[in-house]
C-alpha cells in the first residue's frame, strides 16, 4: 500500500492537499490552501475558525457541491464530484417547505430519492417523537418555534440513514437557551445513530461539547492549524460545560482563534 492508500483507508472523509481559488486571475481569492484533514468512520469533528476562513467552503466540497481547485476530497474512499445519497446536509436555515407538515418535510428526501414512503414513515414518526415533536406531526413550519424547525431538519437529514452528516452552523440563528437544548438533542441522537459527522460552528463551547475532535482553521487562506482531541467520554451531559477542564480547553481554542485576527 502507498502512503496515500493508507491515509484513505484510515479515513471515511478525507481532504487531501485541498486548495480552493475563487475567480482565478488578477482578482482571485484563495479561500483554502493545502487543507489536509480526515474524519474516521463514526467520528464527530467540528470546524472552528474566524469568519471567512473557508469552513463552509470545505464542507460544501465534502458535500460535492463545490469542486477543489487542487487536491482531492474523498468520502468512503471515493472522490467527491457531485452530491451523493449517502451524505446528509444541514444548513443554518432549516429550509423547510412552508406548505408541508413536519412529517411531510421529514419525508421529503424520500420523495426526491424516489424511495417507498411507506417504508420510511414509521422511522420518520419515531424520529420526530425522539426529539419531542410527536404532537406536532401535522403542524406546518409557521406553527413551530425556531428550535422545533431545526429538530424537524435534523430528522429530515437522518430519515434516509445517510452514512455521513454534514452540518453548516445549524444552530447559529437560535437563542442561547434553545441552542443549548439543540446541542443536547443532537448529542443524544448521535449516541444512537453513530454517523460520521462534520460540524461547522463559530461557538467554541458547542464544538467542544459535541465533538470527538476540533479542527481550528487559520484566517484566509484557510489552513488547519490545530487538531485537538476532546477528552470527555460519551455519552455526555450538558453539565460538563461547567467543569474546569472543559473551560480550559475552550480557553486554549479561543487563544488559537484569536491569534488569527
Amino acid at each position: 500500500m502507498t502512503d496515500q492508500e493508507i491515509l484513505r483507508a484510515d479515513a471515511h472523509v478525507l481532504a487531501d492537499k485541498v486548495q480552493k481559488i475563487f475567480n482565478p486571475g488578477k482578482k482571485q481569492t484563495i479561500a483554502l490552501e493545502s487543507i489536509d484533514c480526515r474524519v474516521r468512520e463514526g467520528e464527530f469533528v467540528s470546524l472552528l475558525g474566524p469568519s471567512g476562513c473557508g469552513k463552509s467552503t470545505l464542507l460544501m466540497m465534502i458535500a460535492g457541491l463545490e469542486t477543489p481547485t487542487a487536491g482531492g476530497v474523498f468520502v468512503g474512499g471515493k472522490p467527491m464530484s457531485k452530491p451523493r445519497e449517502d451524505i446528509g446536509l444541514m444548513f443554518q436555515d432549516p429550509t423547510l417547505l412552508p406548505w408541508k407538515s413536519s412529517l411531510d418535510n421529514v419525508l421529503f428526501p424520500i420523495k426526491i430519492l424516489k424511495r417507498d414512503r411507506d417504508k420510511y414513515q414509521k422511522a420518520a414518526i419515531e424520529l420526530l417523537s425522539r426529539v419531542g415533536l410527536e404532537q406536532f406531526l401535522d403542524k406546518k413550519p409557521a406553527q413551530l418555534s425556531g428550535g422545533m424547525r431545526q429538530r424537524v431538519a435534523i430528522c429530515r437529514a437522518l430519515v434516509y440513514d445517510p452514512e455521513v452528516l454534514l452540518m453548516d452552523e445549524p444552530f447559529s440563528a437560535l437563542d442561547a437557551i434553545t441552542r443549548d437544548e439543540m446541542n443536547q438533542v443532537l448529542m443524544d441522537l448521535w449516541q444512537d445513530f453513530k454517523k460520521t459527522g462534520l460540524f461547522v460552528t463559530h461557538s467554541i463551547r458547542e464544538a467542544v461539547f459535541l465533538s470527538d475532535r476540533v479542527l481550528v482553521m487559520s484566517a484566509r487562506p484557510g489552513r488547519i492549524i490545530e487538531d485537538l482531541k476532546v477528552p470527555f467520554d460519551r455519552p455526555r451531559d450538558f453539565s460538563i460545560v461547567d467543569s474546569a477542564e472543559f473551560n480550559e480547553i475552550c480557553g486554549y481554542l479561543r487563544s488559537k482563534i484569536d491569534s488569527q485576527h
